[in-house]
This record gives structure tokens, sequence and C-alpha cells, in this order.
């Protein structure tokens, strides 16, 4: 048993295609399926249900996985500790929330310490496997992944100057019932807090513009093509001046930390996750 092997089977499993995995590896297809098979006769147990040109995963080769995955990581994780250096190697850091105060943070750091790769990926929904730690909404449940606050932030209207209520001195958020929303992609912590915030006040966003894309978010707001709740301290003096943002009372939107506990945790994710913190204290 080989410890090649071991790495094709584990990302068949987790791809269905062989012809990816060879793509992944640089080698021919046939490699990467004979060397399973290999395996295979070696277990005297069939890993993979074969049909056409996809695979999956046999009930003993699930079980197995689940072993394999266990001892790569702790394979992986045993030379990370040997060879941490806290001025070299790499981050991996998803943000789906806050980018603007966890790039301000990637910024800081790399000026420390330039030789370290910081490794970013903003709206990820699927597998959180790869990365070091994951910037997101409260709550959320990640295997593997334990949680810690960074962040309690007041929500705000943001609205142009122009727009009809901008001037309304007992401005309430019943009053956008009717208004045009500037809204998040869904599965992302603005579209929910904004889907919440409405409801709090007894109805429905109209949606008017959905993005992925926080700048072009505030563009629509700053043209006057609709109004956007917001973060009060991650998204203050990123508009300009032809933009008004109004508090709405007792409305926050609380940012977490995981961190992955099935990586090691190096030198550097440390002092990474220290400055973001001390980051996000000073914006609050």
């Amino acid at each position: 048993m080989e410890l090649l092997q071991l790495k094709y089977f584990c990302r068949v499993a987790k791809i269905g295609s062989i012809s990816a995995v060879a793509k992944e590896f640089s080698v021919p297809a046939s490699s990467v399926s004979q060397s399973i098979k290999r395996l295979e006769k070696e277990l005297n147990i069939k890993l993979f249900n074969r049909k056409a040109n996809a695979v999956s995963l046999s009930e003993k080769g699930a079980v197995f996985l689940e072993y394999v995955e266990k001892s790569l990581n702790s394979l992986e994780n045993g030379i990370a500790a040997t060879t941490d250096d806290i001025n070299s190697g790499e981050i991996s850091i998803c943000i789906n929330t806050n980018r603007r105060i966890v790039m301000e943070t990637v910024e800081k750091f790399k000026k420390v310490f330039p030789d370290v790769s910081v490794k970013t990926r903003f709206i990820c929904n699927d597998n959180f496997d790869d990365f070091n730690i994951v910037i997101d909404k409260e709550g959320l449940c990640l295997n593997g992944y334990t949680s810690e606050k960074l962040i309690s932030e007041e929500l705000a209207v943001a609205m142009s100057k122009n727009f009809s209520l901008s001037e309304k001195r007992d401005f309430k958020m019943s009053d956008l019932k009717d208004a045009p929303f500037i809204i998040m992609g869904e599965k992302t912590s603005l579209y929910e807090s904004t889907l919440s915030v409405c409801e709090k006040f007894g109805f429905a966003p109209k949606i008017a513009i959905q993005s992925d894309d926080p700048f072009y978010i505030r563009k629509c707001v700053e043209l006057g093509l609709g109004v956007a709740v917001v973060p009060l301290f991650s998204w203050l003096g990123q508009f300009n001046d032809s933009v008004i943002l109004k508090p709405i009372k007792n409305c926050t939107r609380t940012t977490f930390v995981y961190i992955n506990n099935k990586k090691f945790l190096s030198l550097k994710t440390k002092e990474f996750l220290k400055m973001l913190k001390v980051n996000c204290k000073e914006s609050e």
C-alpha cells in the first residue's frame, strides 16, 4: 500500500471522476485507475461502484475513506508541525462576510510577513475542508471547526440623498415596504440580514437588484437605484458623499471566525488571527 494510492483513492472518492483526478495530478487516467485497482486487490474488496465514466464509493469504500482521510490528515499535520515557520508557507481563508476588514488585515499581515502566501476565496458555501479559517455569520455548523466571535455591528439603511425618504426626520424601517432594495446574493450574511430586518418590521423587501459584488451594490445605491441594508462599521466610508446611512434600532450583525481543527494551527495562522481580532476590536 502506497501513499500515492491513498491520495488517489481519496480524491476520486471526493470528485467521483478518475479522469478529473488524473488531470489534477498531471498523470494519465490509466495510472489512477490501475493504482486504485491494485489497492482493491491488496485489500480484497471493491472500493468503488463503476458505471460508464462515473464512479461512486461502495459501502466498504466509504468506511475505508473515513479512516484514510484521518490518517492522511494526521500525516499532513505532522509534517506541518515539524516544518512550521511563521515567515513562510500558506494560509487559506474563506471570506463570506466582513470582506473589507479581513482584507485590510491581509494587507497589514503581508507587510510583516511578505513571504507567507495568503489565499482568499469569497462566498464559498460548499467544501470548507481546505481552509485554515472561515469568516462567516453566526451559527454556522462546520464539521471539525471551532468558532469565536469577531465583531458585532449595528445595521443601517444606505440610501442616496436624492431618495424620497432620505430627509424624513421620523424615518422608520417600515417606510421602506414599497422601496426597491439592492441586495447581496442568496446565502450571504447580508442577504439573510436584510430579509430578517424587513421581516422584523412586517414586510418582505422588493428586490430590484441582486449581486454578489459589494462594489456593485454600493454603486447602485450611489446611483439612487434603491436602498440597501448594510453593516455600519464594515461599510462605513465605502460610499461617496451622495449616500447617507440611517441606523436601524436594535438590529445587529455578528460575525464569527471558524478555525479548522483538522488542520495544524500554524504560527502564521495564529498571528493572522491575532491581527484580525485587533482590527475588528478597533472597528467596533
